[in-house]
């Protein structure tokens, strides 16, 4: 049975915080435990009026927040207790029992933090950014959406020049992880044209964003707050779509993430037990504790890469039995985060022991291959970029048998 994120979570901290680790692993375990421990932001942002509020009381799956024109970013988080604070542009912050505002001066607050008390808001929480018609403060703004989230929704009725020329400044990394969502797809509807609309943006759609989603979005949040008995409603209006796509990029995040520290921990473990053994000196005919420990963070690597190719795997086959083409993106992205940490993991033995070195040389290799397959992302690219670790795993195997 694979160790549960919480467990992996908790033992990445106890680790870290030994006073044991060097200051490379340290710093690469402390960004993925901060990952980890933390929601990832969905950050919503369009033109005005483009739908933002109502998207996210959409993936809420109930009316949370309210629409404010004055304010420039708006967060929903978790919360024992519902209510909302207020962030003044003099630095000072009011804050609010429940979620309405009525009656409050929204002038001169930059930020409304709402807190909730939904469990979904533990891994998932949301935040909606302005983008005015004031450039400069539209470019601010949209460089604070980049800095607060790892997956974007871009909120739009037709994503017109002036939206693509916003959106023309956003890195593709980020791109990569972003959606198009055509908000108000019922008006479109009824005017007839929606089929024609979306046509016409599927090529940019394409090359800007990971997905289009058209969405009647207050129909979908109506159908989501109705459960069960609005279940077709929800799927026709498109909303189940755009969170199903929006949830499975965060798994992918997670899952990378997850692989990360497992790869992490089973190096770091080996590296406090041996800094503790060397603080006690070892008798001439005793074995040699550093030994050991490369013997043992070996076949820990081994087993680690032997859990994600099984995963890789059974993602690969439940596509195909499902007659879907399998998820090159995703497969890509998480073999190439296990080499990263395999890379930067061998890197910390590298010079003092000889299976180390040679280890590091072929993992380096792997990594540059699997920089190239992703940019050509395919299906055989991700075939062979699980051939490539089921390639490490073999090299690991051999040298620690040996």
């Amino acid at each position: 049975m694979r160790t549960q994120p919480d467990q992996i979570v908790g033992q990445l901290h106890s680790v870290l915080s030994s006073g044991q680790v060097p200051r490379r692993q340290k710093d690469l375990g402390a960004e993925i435990l901060s990952h980890l421990s933390q929601a990832v932001r969905v950050v919503v942002l369009g033109r005005p009026g483009s739908g933002k509020t109502s998207l996210i009381n959409m993936m809420l799956g109930q009316e949370v927040v309210h629409a404010h024109k004055a304010v420039d970013v708006v967060e929903v988080v978790y919360g024992v207790a519902a209510r909302v604070t207020a962030h003044l542009s003099d630095g000072t912050t009011h804050t609010f029992a429940g979620h309405s505002l009525d009656g409050q001066d929204c002038g001169d607050i930059q930020r409304l933090t709402y807190e909730v008390p939904l469990e979904s808001l533990k891994t998932l929480a949301f935040c909606e950014v302005a983008q005015p018609n004031d450039v400069p403060h539209q470019q601010a703004l949209l460089e604070t959406a980049l800095q607060e989230g790892q997956v974007l929704v871009w909120c739009s009725e037709g994503f017109d020049q002036v939206e693509r020329t916003i959106w023309q400044s956003v890195p593709d990394a980020i791109k990569d992880h972003s959606f198009l969502a055509l908000t108000k797809a019922d008006r479109q509807i009824m005017k007839g044209d929606l089929g024609a609309q979306i046509a016409a943006l599927e090529e940019t759609a394409a090359q800007e964003f990971l997905g289009l989603h058209p969405i009647a979005t207050l129909h979908a949040l109506k159908a989501r707050a109705g459960g069960e008995a609005q279940a077709a409603l929800w799927q026709a209006s498109g909303g189940q779509e755009l969170v199903a796509a929006v949830e499975a990029q965060v798994r992918k995040g997670r899952a990378a993430d997850l692989d990360q520290a497992r790869v992490l921990l089973a190096q770091l473990g080996e590296v406090v037990e041996a800094s503790t053994q060397e603080s006690v000196q070892t008798p001439a005919h005793q074995t040699s504790p550093s030994s050991a420990s490369t013997t043992d963070t070996q076949a820990a690597l081994l087993d680690q890469l032997q859990a994600h190719l099984q995963s890789a795997a059974q993602e690969m086959l439940s596509d195909l039995d499902d007659g879907k083409i399998p998820n090159s993106e995703g497969l890509l992205t998480r073999c190439a985060s296990t080499v990263r940490a395999l890379t930067s993991l061998l890197a910390a033995d590298a010079g003092q022991e000889m299976d180390a070195t040679g280890l590091l040389e072929d993992a380096q290799d792997g990594e540059e291959t699997l920089m190239l397959l992703q940019v050509e992302q395919s299906p055989s690219a991700a075939e062979d970029a699980v051939i490539l670790l089921l390639q490490l795993r073999k090299e690991i195997g051999a040298r620690a048998q040996a």
